[in-house]
């Protein structure tokens, strides 16, 4: 009997032996994921949708491990993800722009007329392969999409005046994030004063601000509609968008199958249509609505008076090179810039 157990346990390890050992296309990877925003923030459910496709495209190589606002800081989010203590991150690229500027466009004035524009050229097209060249040299960092967010338009006080031409914007106190945004206000002719979110409310309250540039789902998310009672259009940032980057580290061990299936499903086009048909009919369209009822007016500046806006801010693009250019990046941004603007400008003439 003992005889016979040795020669089928002998037979059983001769198998082992000779069965191929596991490829690393068999491992699962469990990737650390960090958005700064919220859990359920209304304009990052398309990434919540991104990542649950990866999954289930991976039938179960893939696993995320999602984390909202932790377990590293904003501030130091892009470097965590450059030493792989995370995996993977969405957060807008300006809240890093001291080390890499090139992301910048995502806030500048006129750099989009429709979201179809921003998705042909950063998310599918030679500004995306900028930007992962450059920020895969500078911070180590595998560029995955832009993802959509909204576009940002100037919502104005009860107690100021309201705008109907662009010279109505000299003397403003605009709210600002800082950054090009300051610049923009400033090139307007206004005073840029900073203030976060949840500080935006009180400040056009008690009148420390006369204005604020920001999006049309901060009437609801702040309720502006309470102290605001205008918003102007166009957008002077015509779309904004958020970033998704993977660590360098992370992106190099995973196999050429998943590599594929990672940017295939980060880039689909189908959802940014699913997500944009969202924001304007199902997020924006109620909230415009309950808006008006409120008594707040949403006005369109005449187009030679927005071309005025859209002119005296051009200068904020000649910063967003310049900037660049301290990081070596300079000829990247003057590509970014004739890419985006070309395409600006072209559709204002088909109008």
């Amino acid at each position: 009997m003992k005889r016979i157990f040795i020669v089928v346990a002998a037979i059983a390890l001769a198998a082992l032996a000779g069965a191929p050992a596991a490829t690393a296309q068999d491992k699962p990877f469990t990737l650390i994921y960090e958005s700064v925003y919220p859990k359920g923030h209304m304009r990052f459910l398309v990434v919540e949708e991104m990542l649950d496709r990866i999954e289930a495209g991976s039938k179960g190589r893939i696993k995320f491990d999602r984390h909202y606002g932790e377990p590293v800081s904003q501030k130091e989010a892009l470097s965590a993800l450059t030493r792989g203590a995370i995996d993977v991150l969405v957060a807008y690229p300006t809240y890093y722009d001291g080390k890499i500027a090139i992301g910048d466009w995502m806030q500048l004035p006129a750099n989009f007329r429709s979201w179809q524009d921003c998705w042909d050229l950063t998310v599918n097209g030679r500004v995306a392969e900028i930007m992962d060249r450059v920020y895969t040299k500078n911070a180590r960092v595998k560029y995955l999409a832009a993802t959509p967010v909204a576009p940002y338009n100037f919502q104005v006080a009860k107690k100021a005046k309201k705008i109907r031409t662009f010279e109505d914007f000299k003397g403003m106190k605009i709210r600002s994030a800082g950054g090009s945004a300051s610049i923009a206000i400033k090139a307007l002719g206004a005073s840029p004063v900073m203030t976060i979110g949840g500080e935006y409310y009180q400040a056009m309250q008690k009148g420390v601000v006369d204005a604020g540039l920001m999006t049309t789902y901060s009437l609801k998310q702040y309720r502006l509609w309470e102290v605001a009672d205008q918003v102007v259009d166009p957008p002077l940032v015509g779309y904004s968008v958020a970033f998704m980057w993977m660590s360098l580290k992370t992106w190099d061990k995973l196999p050429k199958d998943l590599q594929d299936l990672v940017i295939k499903t980060a880039r689909s086009k189908d959802l940014w249509e699913k997500w944009n048909r969202i924001y304007d009919k199902e997020q924006d369209g109620p909230i415009i609505a309950e808006a008006k009822k409120m008594g707040v007016e949403f006005f369109v500046l005449p187009e030679r008076e927005a071309e005025k806006m859209y002119k005296a801010t051009d200068s904020v693009w000649d910063w967003y090179v310049q900037e660049c250019e301290k990081q070596g990046a300079g000829a990247e941004a003057r590509e970014v810039r004739k890419l985006i603007q070309e395409r600006f400008h072209a559709k204002g003439k088909k109008k």
